[in-house]
């Protein structure tokens, strides 16, 4: 493949990453918070099914640094969306746990996804959707694969 056409995804991509977080954050400006404080209330309501969530659960799966996750729930826990508190299985772990306006905001979430997937995915067919979503499959493992 040309070297120019590598530049240009490699940018495309990147510029996407940005917009999505510009887009996210201005969406969620309203509700005092930022897309990746978003993404993290999203996570714990995704496993509200586990005993605990720690900080390292979230670390890993938003691939943050631990000093940016633990700033990122310091903010969370102020903003009354959820607490920390130690685990009772292992003291070295803090756990989080959502306070009722991080449960409640689930509905904003679920209608916050909606509108920016339709915006992201707007004009393309359901197999260009179906494509697009494959390929970023792709893109994304070889890059978490590449970091592991």
């Amino acid at each position: 493949m040309p070297d120019v056409l590598e530049d240009e995804i490699l940018r495309k991509v990147w510029k996407l990453g940005n917009a999505l977080v510009k887009y996210r954050n201005e969406s969620l400006k309203d509700q005092g918070l930022t897309s990746v404080q978003a993404e993290v209330i999203s996570f714990i309501l995704k496993n509200q099914d586990k005993d605990e969530i720690n900080l390292l659960d979230v670390q890993k799966h938003l691939m943050l640094t631990h000093p940016t996750v633990i700033g990122i729930s310091k903010r969370l826990e102020e903003k009354h969306f959820l607490k920390r508190e130690q685990s009772k299985t292992d003291a070295r772990y803090t756990c989080l746990k959502l306070e009722k306006k991080g449960l409640e905001f689930r509905n904003v979430l679920n209608n916050k996804a909606a509108e920016n997937q339709e915006l992201l995915l707007h004009g393309m067919t359901d197999d260009e959707r179906i494509e697009f979503n494959r390929l970023l499959g792709i893109a994304l493992k070889n890059m978490t694969q590449k970091n592991e």
